[in-house]
């Protein structure tokens, strides 16, 4: 039986120049997550990362404080849906986030108003799944994660594997796994905690093999920090 727990990455730099590193606070989510599968007594046969920098970065924190140095695999099919190009292609005005601080530095609620630019760019992307207008079209997307799926539950046949990667592909892989259209996703994503774990097990063997959600988004080991508020979603 093969086991894989995917672990979204700790909380990247919103705001920043450059999205594609852990914060502070994502950080410790990373340490923390680690110390989580520690006490779970968790050895992995196999961990893999997408190729993003915060992946990386929380893999690192994350086998550190498990205390295993399993040789990290990189994956560049676990990667995150290039959510900046996205909404650059959605709107103009926000293709840097030069651009993106100074449109929400002028909105009475600046959160909600990119929560619903956000949401409509990604629903442009989703139900224009094969256009050519985006570097990755969402079919694209959908199917290089859920192949890279299958590959890995395939290739490691009977392992433990640790897979550090994005709230898009967890998100992803739920919708498949449960049933959802793929275009529900979404709605997965948002309530997907920083450094959250999703566990997926493969029963049977050949053709007759089936993956399953047995947990999702685990974070009750960042609840017991209340006054740090270690509860992210970007």
């Amino acid at each position: 039986m093969c086991i894989l727990y995917l672990v979204r990455h700790g909380q990247a730099s919103f705001g920043a120049d450059d999205y594609d590193n852990l914060s502070v606070k994502g950080q410790q989510q990373a340490t923390l997550v680690g110390e989580y599968l520690a006490q779970k007594q968790l050895i992995p046969d196999v961990v893999i990362t997408g190729t993003m920098q915060r992946h990386n970065q929380t893999a690192e924190l994350s086998l550190a404080s498990l205390n295993n140095t399993s040789a990290v695999i990189n994956d560049a099919r676990l990667n995150e849906y290039d959510h900046e190009h996205i909404l650059a292609v959605s709107n103009p005005e926000l293709t840097t986030p030069s651009q993106i601080r100074a449109v929400l530095s002028k909105q009475a609620d600046p959160m909600k108003y990119f929560k619903t630019v956000f949401i409509n760019a990604i629903e442009q992307w989703m139900f224009n799944p094969d256009s050519t207008i985006y570097k990755e079209c969402f079919n694209a997307f959908c199917a290089r994660v859920l192949g890279a799926l299958e590959k890995i539950a395939k290739e490691h046949d009977g392992k433990k594997v640790i897979i550090y990667t994005s709230g898009g592909p967890i998100s992803i892989i739920t919708s498949h796994l449960i049933g959802l259209k793929l275009e529900r996703f979404i709605d997965i994503n948002w309530g997907l905690v920083n450094a959250g774990v999703t566990k997926v097990v493969a029963r049977g063997r050949g053709s007759s093999r089936k993956l399953g959600i047995s947990s999702l988004n685990e974070h009750h080991f960042l609840e017991q920090y209340p006054q740090q508020k270690l509860i992210t979603y970007t």
